[in-house]
């Protein structure tokens, strides 16, 4: 497994390549918990490269998505292939995470820096 961070606007994002099973699990949580401490309001998790998760993995996210609701944000699950979006599926998971195909995600965050910049150019020079 490999994992990159990555920020766009106020959203931080974990992206997750490879495996995550019960040999990763404690990178992840490292990592996780480093991104928790700048106290983020959303968190994603971008799984467009995740070609396979086991039941830790799962356990993982599970626990990582009482976390951030514990402090008052939003986790998102993004670009989960069919076949891992069907075990979420099976197992009601999708009732309790927030899941979004990429094209949902980049029209509901992908002009965040565009609207700060926005509200930039409204403020008066003086």
């Amino acid at each position: 497994m490999e994992l990159k961070l990555r920020t766009l606007g106020q959203v931080k994002i974990i992206e997750i390549h490879g495996k995550f099973d019960i040999e990763n699990t404690e990178e992840f949580e490292t990592l996780f918990q480093k991104q928790m401490e700048s106290n983020p309001s959303i968190l994603a998790i971008d799984m467009n490269k995740l070609d396979y998760i086991d039941s830790s993995g799962i356990g993982t996210l599970i626990k990582s998505l009482n976390v951030v609701k514990n402090k008052k944000g939003i986790l998102i699950l993004i670009g989960l292939k069919p076949m891992i979006l069907n075990v979420f599926k099976l197992a009601k998971l999708d009732m309790f995470f927030e899941i979004m195909t990429n094209d949902q995600f980049n029209a509901k965050f992908s002009n965040e820096e565009d609207k700060e910049i926005d509200e930039l150019l409204k403020k008066p020079l003086i």
